[in-house]
């Protein structure tokens, strides 16, 4: 992949490789002909740049999700399961949610990740379907 197709530059590209091959960042500095510190600097720079383009196609799904509805503090995961299936019959728009019950549970959990603990809700959270069924939390 060239550097103008990515966010990541060739030199980002090729560090995140050697190390996720096991390289040490000396090993890869000692290779480069450069310091520890800047492969660790190139490194941090990459994860970055991958976070940021990790947003920006959620925000993109966010605009793809015809249904979006919340969820109040302290509401249990199986009602917010319960809730998604409901809005998903609701809208009308043929969307059929890909999940059972049981990953759809999962799946709200990875998502929502420190806004539910032990079941429940512990903030207000925003929940979309989309069109491919899919789900999105915000």
């Amino acid at each position: 992949m060239a550097e103008s197709d990515s966010t990541l530059t060739d030199r980002q590209m090729h560090v995140l490789r050697l190390r996720n091959d096991g390289h040490s960042q000396e090993e890869i500095a000692l290779k480069f002909g450069t310091t520890k510190q800047n492969i660790s600097a190139i490194e941090k720079m990459a994860r970055k740049n991958i976070e940021r383009a990790e947003n920006t196609i959620k925000f993109i799904k966010t605009l793809e999700a015809p249904v979006w509805f919340d969820v109040a503090e302290g509401t249990r995961l199986e009602d917010i399961v319960g809730m998604v299936y409901s809005n998903a019959d609701t809208v009308g728009r043929g969307v059929h949610v890909q999940y059972d019950g049981i990953a759809l549970a999962s799946r709200i959990r990875d998502l929502a990740k420190s806004r539910i603990r032990h079941r429940v809700a512990i903030v207000d959270i925003g929940i979309g379907i989309t069109m491919s069924g899919d789900i999105l939390v915000r």
